[in-house]
């Protein structure tokens, strides 16, 4: 069930108040969340319930071995090698035969390797590196286990189990701990922040990026050799708005849904196209798998703890995880191998002494290196990305465009999100603080009428997620 569809809509609307109205009692509340959680996962396919309950109950198994015994090496790295495992043969397995076997052809042997027909888990990548948090923790402190219950709850949390931002462990346990206080209010404390993420999210996918997906991505990614050199520069601006949009709006709705559930999310978004390098990029853009792959990744294989040259080796190994981590692609590779070595580049110039650059140089530079990365991200394949390159400067059919696009709405939303970016964070405490002062019934019919304005500017049907894929 889509975050964004009436069904969805109704589910909320009955669900609160029944929420709500358990405040005092924290093992129903809890108990609740599990049921609804795995209810709208079997939503997608039944199947994923079970899978999901499997895996939780393995994950709270070893926890629970790491605090019993008190061995924490063992159990730890078959739970790592279990996660890793699980992800990988779901998600990589046909990636890595289809890969050999190529390789194979190509010296006249042939793969025996078996064809695997699996549907991946929705959320596995997600999910998959929440349970390391979790292993990880007990691992460090074996009496920080949690019980059976908790870890089902952990990693069932229905408004991060799609598509994340990825929880830690020990944020999420401390939340819950903490809230034990405050369930004697039995009302989310901050209902109008999360109304307002709510609907900033919903215009920012619904309408926004829905609308540059179908007028202007859509059409220019499935025949690039059609259009001429402008027009795929445009549409390369205009994915870069659209997975903004995609992503930080699903962020935003579901940090809002956790909000109404007492809950903080982390911050997974920091207006990343205000950036000025490739490593400020990424303290900015998915927040929290950046800092996943830099806390679990880049500094267990030693960070920048052993000299310039492996440091460089480690940044590479960590943006080609990030890429793979995406999918079993070979555009999601070169994706994060560009980005690896943007990031060594930088990292280079800084240390040869270079003068960094006035700040709106510096900005412009990261956006049109991040706007031409994201080709490989979105086509798809690796020659139908080259193509749309290539037509940058030499376009089948020219430089100029020869027919009518709709030019007004790209540069008006352009102007929009990069005008605005600066301010985001200002805009959002004046129109909570706004809406107490408002009260309860002008604040909840302006709210409406946003959302009025969604269900009439946004398209046909329920639209996808673009993370939903990983």
């Amino acid at each position: 069930m889509s975050f964004v569809s009436p069904e969805f809509a109704l589910f909320c609307l009955l669900f609160l108040p029944l929420y709500w109205a358990l405040a005092q009692h924290a093992r129903w509340q809890r108990g609740l969340l599990i049921v609804t959680g795995y209810g709208l996962y079997a939503t997608w396919v039944p199947a994923f319930a079970g899978v999901l309950l499997a895996y939780s109950t393995v994950m709270w198994a070893l926890g629970r071995c790491m605090s019993k015994t008190g061995r924490t090496r063992w159990p730890l790295y078959l739970g790592l090698w279990l996660a890793g495992s699980f992800l990988l043969s779901l998600k990589y397995y046909e990636f890595v035969r289809e890969t050999f076997q190529t390789v194979l052809q190509n010296t006249g042997f042939y793969s025996l390797l078996p064809v695997l027909d699996v549907v991946v888990p929705v959320g596995v990548s997600f999910f998959t590196f929440q349970a390391v948090t979790y292993l990880v923790m007990v691992g460090r402190q074996p009496g920080f286990a949690r019980s059976w219950p908790d870890v089902l709850l952990f990693l069932s949390f229905w408004p991060t189990l799609f598509a994340g931002p990825i929880l830690r462990a020990d944020h999420f346990f401390a939340q819950l701990d903490e809230r034990e206080p405050a369930r004697q209010v039995g009302l989310p404390r901050q209902a109008w922040l999360a109304l307002y993420l709510i609907t900033l999210g919903l215009v920012q996918k619904v309408v926004l990026a829905s609308w540059l997906s179908a007028q202007w991505v859509d059409p220019v990614y499935k025949f690039p050799e059609q259009a001429s050199s402008v027009v795929l520069a445009a549409a390369m601006l205009a994915y870069s708005l659209q997975i903004f949009l995609d992503f930080a709006g699903y962020t935003s709705i579901v940090t809002g849904l956790g909000l109404l559930l007492g809950f903080r999310l982390p911050v997974n978004f920091r207006q990343p196209y205000l950036a000025r390098n490739l490593a400020d990029f990424w303290t900015r853009w998915h927040v929290s798998l950046s800092s996943f792959i830099r806390d679990y990744i880049y500094i267990p294989m030693g960070g920048n703890r052993r000299g310039f040259a492996r440091t460089q080796a480690h940044v590479l190994a960590g943006m080609l995880i990030s890429g793979l981590w995406h999918g079993a692609n070979w555009t999601f590779v070169l994706w994060g191998l560009l980005h690896g070595l943007g990031v060594v580049v930088l990292n280079l110039a800084q240390r040869l002494g270079f003068p960094a650059w006035p700040r709106w140089a510096a900005q412009a530079l990261t956006f049109l290196f991040v706007s031409l990365a994201w080709v490989f991200f979105r086509a798809d394949s690796v020659p139908q990305a080259l193509r749309m390159l290539q037509g940058l400067w030499h376009s089948p059919v020219g430089f100029w465009p020869a027919d009518v696009l709709p030019w007004p709405g790209l540069l008006a939303i352009c102007v929009l999100v990069l005008g605005l970016s600066p301010w985001a964070a200002t805009l959002e405490r004046k129109a909570v603080a706004s809406f107490g002062r408002l009260g309860l019934w002008v604040s909840g019919l302006l709210l409406s009428l946003a959302l009025c304005a969604v269900l009439f500017y946004g398209p046909e049907g329920v639209p996808n997620f673009i993370y939903y894929r990983f």
